[in-house]
Order: structure tokens, then sequence, then C-alpha cells
């Protein structure tokens, strides 16, 4: 059911880059949780993803896409000042996403997320959520 539901969102997505003006494929290298890990790289706390997304051009300094690493997924809207981002984590519960993209270069943004997860639930400790967690991504636009 759920690839099924993931297909479907794929195709409609893929359908209306279709018929948008500018298309920007990203591939980007995702630092997740960068605040309660001792940014040790050997930590096992310390973990990075790849992260592939879409972002089309719907007017002058506003984009919508769509970004997953795999497990993780979310629809966001980036404005010249913050994204806003709404989607799923790798249980299926949602999760939103709130941050900033910082161009360092002509196609190398540099990107810092607040994910909020108070809707979530721990599967070890059933009725409390996951912690919120601080994301940073270094990405290039084609």
């Amino acid at each position: 059911m759920k690839r099924t539901i993931l297909i479907s969102v794929l195709s409609l997505t893929f359908a209306s880059f279709l018929f948008s003006g500018t298309l920007q494929p990203s591939i980007s290298m995702r630092f997740n949780d960068v605040v309660n890990t001792n940014n040790d790289i050997e930590d096992e706390n310390f973990t990075t993803t790849l992260v592939l997304g879409f972002a089309m051009s719907m007017e002058e300094g506003v984009y919508a896409g769509f970004d997953s690493d795999g497990e993780d997924s979310r629809i966001f809207v980036s404005f010249d000042y913050g994204t806003f981002g709404m989607g799923m984590n790798s249980a299926g519960e949602p999760q939103f996403t709130i941050g900033a993209k910082y161009k360092a270069l002509s196609n190398l943004d540099v990107m810092l997320d607040y994910v909020v997860n108070n809707l979530t639930d721990d599967g070890d400790d059933p009725g409390s959520p996951l912690p919120n967690e601080l994301r940073l991504s270094l990405g290039v636009t084609f």
C-alpha cells in the first residue's frame, strides 16, 4: 500500500514538473541531528545521508519541490528567506521542517532545517514523541 501511494505521489510530482518553467534537480549530503552529537565523525550517532530531490520555480524567488533520502521524504516550499516542509519519517509518521537556505556559490547551497517531531511516536516508549532535531545539508543544484 505504501509503495502504491509513493508511486502515485512521485507520478503526480513528476507530471506537475512537466508543466513548470524551471526544473532543478539537486543532490545533497545531510548531517542529521547535529546538535545532540559530539560532532565526532567516528561516532555512530553522527549520521550522514544522501538526499535526492527536485524543485521547480513557481515565481521569482519561490520554489516548491520534493526530496527524499530513501527513508525520510518531504514536500517543501522555499522562499528567499526560508523553507517550510512537511513529510514523513521512516516509520511513516508525520514530521515538519522549518529552515533556511544560503546560496554559498552559484549552485552550492547550505541548508539548516529544524525538524519538528512532536506528532511522532517513539517505538520504545509508546505515547512519547521522538526528539526534535537540527539538520545541516550541503547541496548542489543543477
